[in-house]
């Protein structure tokens, strides 16, 4: 006989009770005859039996409830049978429960603490978008206080502070207008259901960045410098030696000279102020547009020299770049095809739209650059021309350079050259808000 079987008939007395008065009940019946007295005889005795059975089983669940809601351990005597069985199934499941509570409690603590060390800012949201937890970090940067992060959402955290990004797996670079901030927001998905999201201040490290490329912009290297001198020390020793024979021989020829000399001279100096452009800020405009109001300073210089201007199309988009020095670009690109073009010629011009970039497209029909000297003409002052300054292609290039534009240029000797500038488009207002 197995042990549960032991304690049910060992101190389960009530059941034999049970059992032996329903037995005497219907033996006596058999003794006196089955008629209306031992019908009855035998009813009530198997309602006694019933009863004390139901009331022995009735005590045994109290004391299970009450064993369970004290949550103490009680001496094996207090229960019998199955229910001493059902309570130690009980407490076994109760302890093991116990043990995972506190398990994932530690656990929970554990990834507090650890969460609370960072100084990134990092909050888990739930299924629903509600946030279930945030660390020191992200209470401090926010200026949430002590309120209860569980019942905060997502998108009325998002309203306050203006950090607009999509609730889905990645990285995001997000400036709020609101903070005066820029962030880098990391999106990851929990295992079973909810997001954890990192929100990395990085208005320090870009404001720096920002510092750099605008120094970097205007520093001027050894070799710019050398060239730069170099290109000016011939115009100035022209027009020393043209007022040195004037003074000798008062020819009025060498005063025409030194006039002509400081003509050159005053342009040359005029395109090296054009190449740095001190003090000019990036502005987010219309590359068309720009282009339309050159072409509309272009329009009595093309018509002097009968040269048509076949605009192909001019796609509408926004750049980020320096105004002025864009203006003077396209301005450079079109009369070196204007000059590179016979009278008659024609020059085509066109501005095309993808999905990340604006692309000017300038090109004519004229003379063509040699290939022994595609290299050298975005250099300071290198020209072919009897007049000319040498400084505007070097002004395209240098611009390019300062302003993200990709440049490109191929030329054929004798059927023309085509330029292609590059640029990123900015249609996006928080960027212009932020910057670069």
């Amino acid at each position: 006989m197995s042990k549960p079987d032991k304690v049910l008939f060992g101190s389960g007395y009530h059941y034999i009770t049970g059992i032996v008065v329903a037995g005497a009940g219907l033996l006596a019946s058999l003794l006196i005859g089955f008629n209306v007295e031992s019908l009855l005889l035998i009813i009530f005795s198997g309602l006694s039996a019933t009863a004390f059975v139901y009331l022995a089983i009735v005590r045994q669940l109290n004391r299970l409830v009450k064993l369970i809601r004290s949550g103490e351990r009680k001496p094996a005597v207090e229960l019998e049978g199955q229910f001493h069985e059902l309570y130690g199934f009980y407490r076994n499941l109760s302890l093991q429960v116990e043990q995972e509570r506190n398990y994932y409690e530690k656990l929970y603590r554990d990834y507090s603490e650890l969460l609370n060390t960072l100084n990134i800012s990092v909050v888990s949201l739930d299924g629903n978008g509600n946030i279930d937890l945030a660390n020191e970090a992200f209470v401090k940067s926010f200026s949430y206080g002590n309120q209860n992060m569980r019942y905060l959402r997502l998108d009325h955290f998002i309203r306050r502070t203006g950090l607009l990004f999509p609730l889905q797996e990645g990285q995001y670079d997000v400036y709020s207008k609101k903070l005066g901030k820029r962030y880098l927001v990391t999106v990851a998905k929990k295992k079973r259901s909810g997001f954890l999201v990192t929100l990395d201040d990085k208005t320090s490290q870009w404001k720096t960045k920002q510092l750099l490329e605008k120094t970097r912009r205007y520093a001027v290297d050894a070799q710019t410098v050398a060239d730069l001198a170099h290109g000016l020390k011939q115009p100035l020793a022209n027009m020393r030696l043209a007022l040195d024979l004037y003074i000798r021989t008062k020819k009025d020829s060498y005063l025409q000279t030194l006039s002509s000399e400081l003509s050159g001279f005053q342009v040359k100096v005029g395109g090296i102020l054009q190449i740095f452009r001190y003090g000019e800020e990036f502005e987010r405009l219309d590359l068309s547009q720009s282009v339309r109001k050159v072409l509309s300073f272009m329009g009595p210089i093309l018509a002097a020299r009968s040269i048509s201007l076949d605009t192909i199309s001019l796609d509408e988009g926004k750049v980020l770049v320096q105004k002025g020095r864009l203006e003077n670009v396209v301005k450079n690109l079109l009369m070196n095809a204007v000059e590179a073009s016979e009278d008659g010629g024609a020059i085509a011009l066109k501005v095309r739209r993808s999905s990340e970039y604006l692309t000017l497209i300038v090109s004519d029909r004229g003379k063509g650059i040699d290939e022994s000297i595609q290299t050298e003409v975005f250099k300071p002052f290198y020209t072919t021309k009897s007049e000319g300054s040498g400084l505007g292609l070097y002004l395209v290039k240098n611009f390019c350079d300062e302003n993200d534009v990709r440049l490109k240029m191929k030329s054929v000797p004798e059927k023309g050259t085509v330029f292609v500038l590059t640029f990123r488009r900015n249609d996006d207002e928080s960027q212009d808000s932020s910057g670069r």
